[in-house]
């Protein structure tokens, strides 16, 4: 299952590095590679959609192989395509059917670890993490000994052992039907969003997003503009991300079984806004590179025991539907990133603080959400939901 959540991070970062090279070899500007990320991330957001309901309907290990040989393939297109508008093409189909794979392990996760949803997924995210942190170095790699077309057979010829090790190992865990469960594209989205339930998990976990899509999106502008550190020195700054949320999903597999998903997710969002009050203020009035970091490592790490948590809170809710509520939490998630860039573009002044202090305004509107639902609870004396 790390495996097949690998796929989106190396279809990403592997052909970076290649970018400017691609360029010149496909006779096109770098602006047109660089628009095949925002295709691949629009194509895979909505391929979710798609093959979510798929999934809860047909069963999770077809989709599963479905999305692989696709994916094999688009990257097979790929690797010889002879111009830009056939890479853009391909890297469509790469991201869409890409999604038929990926959006089905949130699902079996749900469908195997119960309640215990949140240890499953933080044990798969903490082993597909070192993806991220390996997918650059190896497109490097590959270009020092080839060409960009050999990142790319690489990926297609991964997805396809990938896929013998789902044919091999990978169990079909959908639930027996029930007829009295929606099936349909329509109905299966309509039961979800109409579960008034999930919205406090929802809008913690899109939230979370957002703080860290806003970390994602500023990164280079704070740590190379200005703080004015070399490119090489960034690309260590920014595995910090990665290890934090390793460490972060360590530290939830350890305990969450014990102390349940739900006061985790307190526990993470009383840690994020600890840091994002501390990263505020020492924007506004120290402005040091070492706390920066210490505070995006804190602040990285606790969004990603919040997310995990919020998600799996969600997923519970929806054991025959699991496929689809992935799908809504992921493309919600995905739409929650594109929104950053706007953002700050609008609140932009030239400084580190706006960073800051959308990271802030983000995680206390989550926190917020949920002592409402808590001192709600109490009120009614009932259990949160």
């Amino acid at each position: 299952m790390a495996s097949i959540s690998a796929l989106p991070p190396l279809a990403i970062d592997m052909y970076l590095p290649a970018i400017p090279g691609m360029a010149e070899s496909l006779n096109t500007e770098i602006s047109t590679i660089q628009l095949s990320l925002s295709v691949f991330l629009v194509s895979f957001a909505f391929g979710m959609l798609f093959f979510g309901p798929l999934s809860d309907r047909f069963g999770r290990r077809p989709l599963a192989m479905v999305g692989l040989t696709g994916f094999a393939l688009a990257s097979l297109g790929l690797t010889f395509s002879p111009n830009a508008e056939w890479f853009l093409l391909f890297r469509f189909f790469q991201g869409a059917l890409g999604s038929a794979a990926t959006v089905v392990i949130p699902a079996i996760i749900r469908d195997c670890f119960g309640k215990d949803t949140a240890k499953g997924m933080s044990t798969v995210t903490m082993i597909m993490l070192t993806a991220p942190l390996v997918a650059p170095l190896v497109g490097s790699t590959l270009l020092v000994v080839s060409s960009w077309r050999a990142i790319f057979l690489v990926l297609s010829l991964y997805a396809l052992v990938v896929l013998g090790l789902t044919i091999w190992k990978l169990p079909e865990t959908l639930p027996p039907k029930s007829d009295d469960k929606p099936t349909s594209f329509l109905r299966n989205y309509l039961f979800i969003l109409t579960s008034r339930a999930i919205y406090p998990y929802l809008g913690t976990f899109l939230l979370s997003s957002l703080a860290f899509f806003t970390y994602l999106t500023a990164a280079p502008f704070l740590y190379i503009t200005w703080f004015g550190v070399s490119e090489f020195a960034f690309g260590f700054l920014f595995t910090t991300t990665a290890a934090s949320l390793i460490l972060a999903n360590f530290i939830n597999v350890r305990h969450v079984s014990r102390q349940g998903s739900r006061r985790m997710m307190y526990m993470g969002l009383a840690s994020a806004v600890c840091s994002a009050g501390l990263l505020f203020i020492a924007t506004a009035m120290v402005n040091s590179l070492a706390l920066t970091v210490a505070c995006f490592f804190m602040i990285i790490g606790s969004l990603g025991i919040i997310s995990v948590n919020a998600e799996s809170l969600v997923l519970i809710e929806f054991p025959r539907q699991a496929s689809s509520a992935s799908a809504v939490t992921r493309t919600l998630r995905f739409s929650t990133g594109a929104m950053v860039g706007p953002i700050l573009a609008l609140i932009y002044t030239g400084t580190p603080l706006p960073v800051s202090a959308l990271v802030l305004v983000a995680v206390t509107l989550a926190a917020t959400i949920q002592v409402i639902l808590v001192l709600r609870a109490k009120k009614t004396g009932a259990a949160p939901r």
